[in-house]
């Protein structure tokens, strides 16, 4: 998290209007990329007002959904500001998809959970650090391979004592073939996994620079490596990466 931008980073901190309206735009063209390639794209409601609900965010659908072959996982946010996210805007497409044969199972977390995770005495190291009084992940901190899902933090080793998601770390544009970022993970580390043992590993050939715009208030520039697959040989990036 960039210092600068440490203030934003609470409820009732809506992002500027005409960024907003850039990212619509953005997502309205990615959309149409992916029903030409005969994705099928849903999309929440409009007119969610997430400031009604002390929310944070609703944009990063990939934190909370975590597909498994036909089985969908509703993840257990860590953060209260981010719980009703998925509800409110997912809620009508996981109903629909729930009545699809083709959809084994959407597992959905229970509504009783205590939000006590964040310790908040003064003599916490970092108001950042949870603790282990409930279940909370998100669908970001793993990647599927195959039959083998690797996680962030705990399982996979990443010199980064901030790590958040792995999207910024590893990238599989396709089987047997891994980029990674040097300055989170080794190679050493990531052949430890079976599944990578005799996999092509490429470190990311150069350190990216931060884009004047859009602004990166809650990430780094290393976020070039969330990109999207489409088939093993095409990939979906931002034109600057």
């Amino acid at each position: 998290m960039p210092s600068h931008h440490v203030h934003r980073f609470k409820s009732q901190r809506p992002f500027d209007a005409k960024l907003i309206a850039k990212a619509e735009a953005e997502l309205d063209y990615f959309a149409s990329i992916l029903q030409a390639e005969g994705v099928q794209v849903y999309r929440p409601p409009e007119g969610v007002n997430w400031l009604d609900v002390n929310g944070y965010t609703g944009a990063m659908p990939r934190d909370g959904l975590m597909s498994v072959h036909n089985t969908l996982i509703e993840t257990c946010f860590a953060w209260p500001c981010r719980n009703q996210e998925l509800e409110i805007a997912y809620d009508a497409i996981l109903s629909e998809l729930g009545r699809d044969s083709r959809v084994k199972v959407i597992r959905r977390p229970p509504h009783t959970l205590a939000d006590t995770l964040l310790d908040e005495q003064e003599d916490t190291s970092s108001p950042w650090v949870i603790n282990n009084s409930r279940p909370a992940f998100d669908a970001a901190d793993f990647m599927g391979f195959g039959k083998t899902i690797l996680g962030q933090l705990k399982i996979l080793e990443v010199d980064d004592p901030h790590a958040m998601h792995i999207d910024a770390t590893i990238l599989s544009p396709r089987e047997g073939l891994l980029v990674y970022n040097p300055k989170r993970v080794t190679e050493k580390a990531l052949r430890k996994h079976a599944v990578l043992a005799d996999w092509d590993l490429r470190p990311y050939p150069f350190t990216p620079k931060e884009p004047e715009v859009p602004p990166l208030y809650m990430t780094s520039p290393w976020l070039c490596l969330n990109a999207l697959v489409l088939d093993g040989k095409r990939i979906v990036v931002e034109a600057s990466d």
